[in-house]
């Protein structure tokens, strides 16, 4: 489908997917991938166009998407409780070990891929589990209220913890957890960094997305009261070749909807495995 308008400032990108939590970006490709609630990768232009399906898992939900350096999207998988690697000639295969209920994954600069175990959404027993470049797979943090978006910047893993309605980060070489923002009323999913130092904030209810710069300011760059124009939005991406449009998944909807901002986004890691 056509982009089209939806409000003020945002437009739908796609539509007719089954129901996309997440988007990602490939920039040698200049492509959205998403994912959905069978197992289907989809990937599609930023100035609209249908979507093309490139794989399916078998048994597979997607949640979080990421991809390497070779074009191969590691999917969140938790029908089949694990990361699956959809290589560029579509074959699917386990990457790592068994993870409950993966709902995100992150690559850092060394190849490893952070992964949030979201657990149970009224336990605290969401988790972090890092797979290194050879497959090795380790849960390096347990006692989080279901783990969701991640993001990387500065030698840190930034954590959403939905449940709690928090985030939190830890340094990336190993130490403990701290606060990064408490909110009220408010259940966040996805994350994104711009070149700013600002961090983006997807909310699934309601309906909003957050900027929060360096200094602290909390600003709501989208915030749609009535749920038509950008409803629940889950994982978030900086896309296109200047990363100045933010894509909005939804897991309840059949449609990626996107927004021109006025900061870059951070470039992410698309290691060579």
């Amino acid at each position: 489908m056509t982009s089209s308008i939806l409000g003020p400032g945002l437009r739908r990108l796609v539509d007719g997917l089954d129901h996309p939590e997440c988007v990602c970006w490939s920039p040698t490709e200049q492509l959205l991938y998403a994912g959905g609630e069978a197992g289907q990768l989809y990937r599609f232009p930023l100035d609209g166009g249908d979507a093309e399906l490139v794989a399916t898992v078998p048994g597979g939900s997607a949640l979080g998407l990421a991809l390497d350096g070779a074009g191969a999207a590691y999917v969140c998988d938790t029908g089949n409780g694990g990361v699956q690697r959809i290589s560029p000639d579509r074959r699917v295969e386990r990457y790592g070990g068994s993870i409950g209920y993966p709902n995100y994954p992150v690559f850092d600069g060394d190849g490893r891929l952070w992964v949030s175990d979201s657990g149970d959404w009224d336990g605290a027993n969401g988790s972090i589990v890092r797979i290194d470049p050879d497959g090795a797979t380790e849960r390096v943090l347990g006692g989080l209220n279901f783990a969701n978006g991640l993001a990387i910047a500065g030698g840190w893993l930034y954590v959403v913890e939905s449940s709690s309605s928090r985030i939190v980060r830890l340094p990336l070489e190993g130490g403990e957890p701290e606060p990064v923002l408490a909110l009220d009323r408010v259940i966040p999913d996805g994350l994104a960094c711009d070149s700013e130092g600002g961090l983006w904030i997807g909310c699934w209810q309601p309906n909003r997305v957050y900027r929060l710069a360096p200094e602290g300011t909390l600003e709501a760059i989208v915030d749609d009261w009535s749920g038509v124009y950008a409803a629940t939005p889950t994982n978030i991406a900086f896309a296109g070749a200047d990363l100045d449009v933010l894509a909005l998944a939804s897991l309840s909807t059949q449609a990626v909807a996107a927004i021109d901002t006025t900061v870059r986004g951070a470039p992410l890691f698309y290691p060579t495995l």
